[in-house]
Protein backbone atom coordinates (compact mmCIF):
# COMPACT_ATOMS: atom_id res chain seq x y z
CA UNK A 1 0.00 0.00 0.00
CA UNK A 2 2.87 2.67 0.62
CA UNK A 3 4.77 2.23 -2.76
CA UNK A 4 1.17 2.99 -4.48
CA UNK A 5 1.19 6.16 -2.00
CA UNK A 6 2.07 9.73 -3.51
CA UNK A 7 1.40 13.04 -1.56
CA UNK A 8 -0.82 14.99 -3.26
CA UNK A 9 0.08 18.48 -4.79
CA UNK A 10 3.50 16.74 -5.27
CA UNK A 11 4.65 17.57 -1.84
CA UNK A 12 8.54 17.57 -1.29
CA UNK A 13 9.49 15.76 1.46
CA UNK A 14 9.67 18.84 4.20
CA UNK A 15 6.31 20.10 2.82
CA UNK A 16 6.31 23.32 0.55
CA UNK A 17 3.24 23.08 -1.20
CA UNK A 18 2.60 26.75 -1.83
CA UNK A 19 3.04 27.41 -5.00
CA UNK A 20 0.68 24.41 -6.11
CA UNK A 21 -1.88 25.24 -3.50
CA UNK A 22 -1.79 28.93 -4.85
CA UNK A 23 -3.80 27.45 -7.76
CA UNK A 24 -6.76 25.92 -5.89
CA UNK A 25 -10.16 27.75 -6.26
CA UNK A 26 -10.75 29.65 -3.31
CA UNK A 27 -13.78 29.01 -0.91
CA UNK A 28 -14.40 25.59 -2.98
CA UNK A 29 -12.94 22.77 -1.40
CA UNK A 30 -12.60 21.38 2.43
CA UNK A 31 -8.73 20.42 3.05
CA UNK A 32 -6.70 18.59 5.71
CA UNK A 33 -4.07 20.15 6.86
CA UNK A 34 -1.38 17.45 7.67
CA UNK A 35 1.86 18.79 9.87
CA UNK A 36 5.11 17.64 9.02
CA UNK A 37 5.88 17.15 12.33
CA UNK A 38 3.11 16.09 14.91
CA UNK A 39 0.06 14.28 14.84
CA UNK A 40 -2.92 17.07 14.75
CA UNK A 41 -4.34 17.91 11.95
CA UNK A 42 -6.89 20.92 10.68
CA UNK A 43 -9.53 20.24 8.93
CA UNK A 44 -11.17 23.36 7.14
CA UNK A 45 -12.82 25.27 4.03
CA UNK A 46 -9.56 26.51 1.89
CA UNK A 47 -9.58 30.17 1.24
CA UNK A 48 -6.26 30.58 -0.20
CA UNK A 49 -2.53 31.39 0.04
CA UNK A 50 -0.59 34.76 1.39
CA UNK A 51 2.81 35.43 0.84
CA UNK A 52 3.98 38.05 2.78
CA UNK A 53 7.44 39.71 4.31
CA UNK A 54 8.76 36.42 3.29
CA UNK A 55 6.26 34.18 5.20
CA UNK A 56 3.75 31.89 2.97
CA UNK A 57 0.65 30.70 4.56
CA UNK A 58 -2.35 28.85 3.76
CA UNK A 59 -5.58 30.10 4.57
CA UNK A 60 -7.90 27.45 5.98
CA UNK A 61 -11.25 27.75 7.98
CA UNK A 62 -10.58 30.96 9.11
CA UNK A 63 -6.98 30.69 10.48
CA UNK A 64 -3.19 30.95 9.03
CA UNK A 65 -1.17 27.99 8.96
CA UNK A 66 2.66 28.02 7.91
CA UNK A 67 2.97 26.63 4.28
CA UNK A 68 6.15 25.02 5.79
CA UNK A 69 4.62 22.87 8.63
CA UNK A 70 1.63 21.86 6.44
CA UNK A 71 0.93 20.02 3.69
CA UNK A 72 -2.38 19.55 2.07
CA UNK A 73 -5.11 16.71 1.59
CA UNK A 74 -8.20 17.51 -0.88
CA UNK A 75 -11.41 15.90 0.43
CA UNK A 76 -13.35 15.99 -2.44
CA UNK A 77 -15.31 12.81 -2.56
CA UNK A 78 -16.58 10.63 -1.15
CA UNK A 79 -17.63 13.15 0.88
CA UNK A 80 -20.59 15.69 0.15
CA UNK A 81 -19.39 19.00 0.64
CA UNK A 82 -21.99 20.14 2.88
CA UNK A 83 -21.47 17.26 4.99
CA UNK A 84 -17.91 18.11 5.14
CA UNK A 85 -18.35 21.85 6.31
CA UNK A 86 -19.88 20.59 9.42
CA UNK A 87 -17.15 18.83 10.67
CA UNK A 88 -14.39 21.07 10.54
CA UNK A 89 -11.64 21.58 13.02
CA UNK A 90 -8.66 20.27 14.67
CA UNK A 91 -8.70 16.04 14.35
CA UNK A 92 -6.33 13.58 15.31
CA UNK A 93 -3.75 11.99 12.04
CA UNK A 94 -4.61 8.70 14.22
CA UNK A 95 -0.96 6.91 13.70
CA UNK A 96 -0.82 3.30 15.30
CA UNK A 97 1.95 1.85 17.72
CA UNK A 98 4.31 -0.16 16.12
CA UNK A 99 3.20 1.21 12.22
CA UNK A 100 6.52 3.16 11.89
CA UNK A 101 8.43 0.52 11.57
CA UNK A 102 6.73 -0.30 8.01
CA UNK A 103 7.13 2.93 6.06
CA UNK A 104 10.23 4.02 5.10
CA UNK A 105 9.03 7.21 5.11
CA UNK A 106 7.06 9.59 7.63
CA UNK A 107 3.99 7.59 9.13
CA UNK A 108 2.14 11.25 9.17
CA UNK A 109 2.32 11.35 5.68
CA UNK A 110 0.86 7.37 4.77
CA UNK A 111 -1.65 8.55 8.18
CA UNK A 112 -3.07 11.75 7.17
CA UNK A 113 -3.65 11.45 3.19
CA UNK A 114 -7.07 10.36 1.76
CA UNK A 115 -5.70 9.09 -1.27
CA UNK A 116 -7.47 6.20 -2.98
CA UNK A 117 -5.72 3.31 -4.40
CA UNK A 118 -7.68 0.10 -3.86
CA UNK A 119 -11.30 -0.73 -4.26
CA UNK A 120 -12.86 -3.57 -2.34
CA UNK A 121 -15.83 -4.76 -3.71
CA UNK A 122 -17.77 -7.46 -1.15
CA UNK A 123 -19.36 -7.59 1.44
CA UNK A 124 -18.95 -4.25 3.67
CA UNK A 125 -19.49 -6.13 7.20
CA UNK A 126 -17.16 -8.84 6.28
CA UNK A 127 -14.51 -6.79 5.03
CA UNK A 128 -14.77 -4.44 8.37
CA UNK A 129 -14.52 -7.32 10.42
CA UNK A 130 -11.73 -9.29 8.79
CA UNK A 131 -9.50 -5.73 8.90
CA UNK A 132 -9.82 -5.67 12.94
CA UNK A 133 -7.25 -8.64 12.15
CA UNK A 134 -3.92 -8.30 14.29
CA UNK A 135 -0.71 -8.08 11.63
CA UNK A 136 2.99 -9.27 13.44
CA UNK A 137 5.50 -6.04 12.22
CA UNK A 138 8.58 -6.88 13.95
CA UNK A 139 9.76 -9.11 17.00
CA UNK A 140 10.29 -5.55 18.95
CA UNK A 141 6.78 -3.72 18.01
CA UNK A 142 3.55 -4.13 18.95
CA UNK A 143 0.82 -5.81 16.28
CA UNK A 144 -1.52 -3.62 14.97
CA UNK A 145 -4.66 -4.23 13.00
CA UNK A 146 -4.62 -4.87 9.36
CA UNK A 147 -7.40 -1.84 9.04
CA UNK A 148 -4.40 0.30 9.87
CA UNK A 149 -2.68 -0.14 6.90
CA UNK A 150 -5.54 -0.98 4.29
CA UNK A 151 -7.06 1.85 5.92
CA UNK A 152 -10.74 0.63 4.36
CA UNK A 153 -13.38 3.48 4.57
CA UNK A 154 -17.14 3.10 3.81
CA UNK A 155 -18.67 4.99 0.78
CA UNK A 156 -20.48 7.20 3.51
CA UNK A 157 -18.07 8.10 6.06
CA UNK A 158 -17.51 11.55 6.77
CA UNK A 159 -14.08 12.92 7.00
CA UNK A 160 -12.08 10.11 7.47
CA UNK A 161 -9.01 9.28 6.16
CA UNK A 162 -8.93 6.46 3.87
CA UNK A 163 -6.80 4.44 1.37
CA UNK A 164 -9.54 1.69 0.55
CA UNK A 165 -12.89 2.17 -0.15
CA UNK A 166 -15.46 -0.52 0.18
CA UNK A 167 -18.44 -0.87 -2.00
CA UNK A 168 -21.06 -3.58 -1.46
CA UNK A 169 -21.23 -6.05 -4.27
CA UNK A 170 -24.93 -6.09 -4.26
CA UNK A 171 -25.10 -2.38 -5.57
CA UNK A 172 -25.17 -1.40 -9.12
CA UNK A 173 -21.44 -0.28 -10.35
CA UNK A 174 -22.56 2.83 -12.64
CA UNK A 175 -23.74 4.38 -8.95
CA UNK A 176 -20.07 4.54 -8.44
CA UNK A 177 -18.08 4.12 -11.41
CA UNK A 178 -17.47 7.68 -12.73
CA UNK A 179 -16.85 8.66 -9.44
CA UNK A 180 -14.35 5.91 -8.37
CA UNK A 181 -12.55 6.36 -11.80
CA UNK A 182 -11.95 10.10 -10.95
CA UNK A 183 -9.84 9.45 -7.99
CA UNK A 184 -7.77 6.65 -10.34
CA UNK A 185 -7.57 3.59 -7.85
CA UNK A 186 -4.63 1.79 -8.43
CA UNK A 187 -6.66 -1.80 -8.26
CA UNK A 188 -10.01 -3.48 -7.59
CA UNK A 189 -10.55 -6.29 -5.52
CA UNK A 190 -13.50 -8.32 -6.21
CA UNK A 191 -13.80 -10.91 -3.37
CA UNK A 192 -16.22 -13.55 -4.61
CA UNK A 193 -17.97 -14.63 -6.97
CA UNK A 194 -20.99 -13.07 -7.13
CA UNK A 195 -18.69 -9.44 -7.22
CA UNK A 196 -16.94 -10.92 -9.68
CA UNK A 197 -20.09 -11.18 -11.96
CA UNK A 198 -21.48 -8.12 -11.71
CA UNK A 199 -18.36 -5.46 -11.31
CA UNK A 200 -15.49 -7.21 -13.56
CA UNK A 201 -16.56 -5.03 -16.38
CA UNK A 202 -16.96 -1.77 -14.25
CA UNK A 203 -13.76 -0.89 -15.37
CA UNK A 204 -13.40 0.99 -12.01
CA UNK A 205 -9.24 0.16 -12.39
CA UNK A 206 -7.10 -0.98 -14.68
CA UNK A 207 -6.44 -3.98 -12.79
CA UNK A 208 -8.60 -6.10 -11.20
CA UNK A 209 -7.94 -9.25 -8.72
CA UNK A 210 -10.33 -11.72 -8.36
CA UNK A 211 -10.95 -13.61 -5.32
CA UNK A 212 -13.22 -16.34 -6.35
CA UNK A 213 -14.25 -19.59 -3.80
CA UNK A 214 -14.55 -22.51 -5.57
CA UNK A 215 -17.52 -23.63 -3.48
CA UNK A 216 -19.91 -20.34 -4.00
CA UNK A 217 -23.30 -21.14 -5.54
CA UNK A 218 -21.77 -18.82 -9.23
CA UNK A 219 -18.36 -19.86 -8.81
CA UNK A 220 -18.55 -21.70 -12.09
CA UNK A 221 -20.27 -18.30 -14.16
CA UNK A 222 -17.63 -15.86 -11.91
CA UNK A 223 -14.97 -18.52 -13.48
CA UNK A 224 -16.68 -18.12 -17.23
CA UNK A 225 -16.61 -14.57 -17.20
CA UNK A 226 -13.02 -14.02 -16.28
CA UNK A 227 -11.97 -16.60 -19.14
CA UNK A 228 -13.19 -14.66 -21.36
CA UNK A 229 -11.22 -11.38 -19.92
CA UNK A 230 -8.09 -13.18 -20.05
CA UNK A 231 -5.16 -12.92 -21.92
CA UNK A 232 -2.47 -15.67 -21.94
CA UNK A 233 1.61 -14.88 -21.01
CA UNK A 234 4.11 -16.69 -22.50
CA UNK A 235 6.16 -16.19 -19.04
CA UNK A 236 5.27 -14.96 -15.89
CA UNK A 237 5.55 -11.09 -15.10
CA UNK A 238 8.08 -9.77 -12.10
CA UNK A 239 5.92 -8.55 -9.19
CA UNK A 240 6.18 -4.68 -8.83
CA UNK A 241 9.23 -3.50 -6.80
CA UNK A 242 8.79 -2.86 -3.41
CA UNK A 243 5.94 -5.58 -2.97
CA UNK A 244 6.61 -7.83 -0.15
CA UNK A 245 7.88 -11.65 -1.17
CA UNK A 246 4.66 -13.82 -1.86
CA UNK A 247 4.37 -16.72 0.84
CA UNK A 248 5.55 -20.40 -0.35
CA UNK A 249 2.35 -21.75 -1.54
CA UNK A 250 0.33 -18.98 -2.68
CA UNK A 251 -0.03 -17.54 -6.27
CA UNK A 252 -0.48 -14.04 -7.50
CA UNK A 253 -3.38 -13.86 -10.49
CA UNK A 254 -3.79 -10.46 -11.53
CA UNK A 255 -6.44 -9.97 -14.12
CA UNK A 256 -5.96 -7.11 -16.54
CA UNK A 257 -8.87 -6.33 -19.39
CA UNK A 258 -7.88 -6.58 -23.10
CA UNK A 259 -9.25 -3.34 -23.51
CA UNK A 260 -7.15 -1.36 -20.84
CA UNK A 261 -3.25 -0.86 -20.05
CA UNK A 262 -1.51 -0.09 -17.29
Amino acid sequence: MYAAFRPQLNAAAEGNQFENAAKLPRHQDVVRLVPTHGTGAFVGIFHGTLQDRGRKLFHVGGSWFPADRYRIDLLRWPDVGSDLHEHTGTQSIGIPDGIHELLPGPAADFCGYSALHCVIVGSVSQTQAESETLVAVTASSPPIALGALLRARAVRDIARQYRSLVLPSGDDPEKYRVLVTKRSPAVTILDGAASVCRWLGSGMAPMAIALVERHGASSEAAADLLEGHRARSLRDLPLPAGLAQVPSGIEVVAWQNRETSL
